[in-house]
């Protein structure tokens, strides 16, 4: 199925066709940065066209050409893989064929290393590998610790191997672009993710989120906003509360806003003796009324990924957050936002700490924060990096 809005074209731009081998829209960080991106070129009045899985997870009407393969109720909404992914992801290969083949595109932009995989079947073409993620780093944690030294090499490999297959290479973020040009001896373009910048949340508003929720207005209240899987290293933020109030005697209730399955976590926050309170994470009406009520946020990091949306999230809208050196990614953070020294439970506790006894630092954070969003993640900025990009795949193509 697709949707069709026209547009008049204003600027000789390339007619893009992005790829992305997962459910969308979703409320997951990839899928928010993926929509953000999207509707920031089309509404730049240039030719886009989007091609995804059948499989969403809310109502959404695009301004945009948006191709879809047919549904797959056996595909989760979940990050990971599976085979399920697998076969869909064949699917999408033989739709391209003919996608290609009617859009005639001037560039094709595959997000992931899954799209990437399959733009390499069309050599013709003009492509723009953009990297989410460091799939060595990431892929040995879906899978037993035993695995791990065998499924880090392939995932590099991978890297490797799609990096040189593309005619340009964007990412990300910093830290992203710089080991995928260590990997891989290519220029790697970092392109900042275009975030919206919501109202900022005014004090009346805090103490009525708080109300909604039931929480007392002294209570100290720390959100963690996304899923747990393994490479989120969420298991971290329990140890550092649990710290907190051993060593240090600060209490902090956890706000666990997600949408993956948390017995497991919730178990363990019982056993460690950390209070929380738990709410699906769904649209923006149920963010904002979280990051509403929460002191701070807790960004972990187990390893060097890709860039955590629940951070830009959070710093938009002037949430301050506490955050490991692995979850920061290379954005220059350090005046907007708390950064543990190290990537441990002990080290994201004293970070947590100054946040939660420093409310004067809480609050020009949370102005910096905003600052920072509305600077380096504009849609401008956006546009502008991964027109750098586009016009290097374009270069090279045309050489070869």
């Amino acid at each position: 199925a697709s949707t069709r809005v026209h547009r008049m074209s204003v600027h000789a731009r390339s007619h893009e066709l992005h790829v992305a081998a997962l459910p969308f829209p979703s409320y997951q960080g990839t899928q928010a940065a993926l929509r953000n991106m999207i509707e920031a070129r089309a509404s730049d009045a240039r030719a886009v066209e989007l091609f995804t899985y059948g499989v969403s997870g809310y109502a959404h009407s695009p301004s945009y050409v948006w191709h879809r393969t047919p549904q797959a109720p056996a595909v989760s909404l979940q990050s990971g893989p599976s085979w399920a992914k697998v076969a869909l992801d064949a699917r999408m290969g033989l739709q391209l064929v003919s996608l290609i083949r009617k859009a005639k595109p001037e560039v094709l932009i595959a997000h992931h290393v899954e799209a990437m995989s399959l733009a390499c079947l069309f050599p013709g073409v003009p492509r723009v590998f953009f990297a989410h993620t460091d799939l060595g780093a990431e892929l040995p944690s879906y899978a037993p610790q035993r695995c791990g030294l065998a499924l880090g090499a392939l995932g590099r490999g991978l890297d490797r191997g799609l990096c040189a297959r593309a005619d340009a290479v964007a990412a990300i973020s910093p830290a992203l672009a710089e080991r995928l040009a260590a990997l891989s001896g290519k220029r790697i373009q970092y392109v900042p993710t275009p975030w919206p910048l919501p109202e900022p949340i005014s004090a009346a508003e805090r103490a009525d989120a708080r109300h909604k929720l039931g929480v007392a207005p002294d209570t100290k209240l720390a959100l963690y906003a996304g899923n747990l899987d393994a490479y989120q290293d969420a298991q971290s933020v329990l140890e550092a509360l649990q710290l907190l109030a051993a060593e240090r005697g600060l209490p902090v209730t956890l706000l666990l806003a997600t949408r993956s399955e948390p017995r497991a976590f919730l178990q363990r926050a019982v056993e460690l003796g950390v209070a929380f309170r738990t709410h699906t994470l769904d649209g923006e009406p149920v963010r904002r009324l979280l990051h509403a009520a929460a002191d701070c946020a807790i960004v972990p990091r187990a390893v060097p990924g890709g860039l955590p949306m629940k951070l830009l999230d959070a710093l938009a809208r002037g949430l301050p957050c506490a955050l490991t050196p692995c979850a920061s990614a290379g954005l220059p953070l350090d005046d907007c936002a708390v950064q543990a020294k190290h990537d441990s439970a002990a080290a994201l506790a004293d970070a947590v700490a100054r946040l939660l006894t420093q409310p004067r630092l809480r609050s020009a954070l949370g102005e910096r924060a905003r600052g920072y969003v509305a600077a380096e993640h504009s849609v401008s900025r956006f546009r502008d990096a991964l027109d750098a990009a586009v016009a290097d795949a374009l270069g090279v193509a045309a050489q070869r």
